[in-house]
């Protein structure tokens, strides 16, 4: 490319920017005649509680996570199960949070929405000695007793937060 075709292209490109400039202001008038903008209401009503029929099953969820014994046998309840090292750093963790007093927890569950095989909710874990953590916990269809396993990214998170 010579500097004369690129001198010749970017005086091109600026006439036709002060052309279009120029157009769009004379296009303009001073005052705005445009309609204001209404609100739209569409006819599609909204849940007062999404989900509800969910809350059972992810509460028995939540409660097969947070009962004792040992987090091998809580694999069916966690997405992806639960690995060797995992269980065992899960299984220490539980232990001496038990020994401090803080089991049994207590769940609450608020504001459910399911989204086809991914449900989301407000969970509240009250641990035995009255410290409350509230996170919002990611549940999946999966092949759990109940029919949802937790995240595990929320299982873990959850259980340290209330533990």
């Amino acid at each position: 490319m010579t500097l004369k075709t690129l001198v010749t292209g970017v005086a091109a490109a600026a006439v036709v920017a002060g052309t279009a400039a120029g157009v769009t202001s004379i296009a303009s008038p001073a005052v705005s005649t445009a309609p204001a903008v209404q609100p739209v209401v569409w006819d599609i009503p909204m849940p007062q509680a999404p989900a509800p029929e969910l809350q059972p099953p992810l509460m028995q969820t939540l409660q097969a996570l947070a009962r004792g014994g040992g987090f091998a046998g809580k694999a069916p309840f966690i997405q992806g199960g639960i690995g060797r090292i995992e269980s065992i750093a899960a299984d220490r963790a539980y232990n001496r949070a038990a020994a401090e007093g803080k089991f049994p927890l207590s769940f609450d569950i608020a504001n459910i929405d399911q989204q086809g095989g991914v449900a989301s909710a407000d969970v509240t874990a009250t641990s035995a000695l009255g410290t409350t953590a509230t996170q919002n916990v990611q549940f999946v269809a999966g092949p759990s007793p109940t029919g949802w396993q937790i995240a595990k990214s929320s299982a873990l998170s959850l259980l340290s937060a209330a533990g």
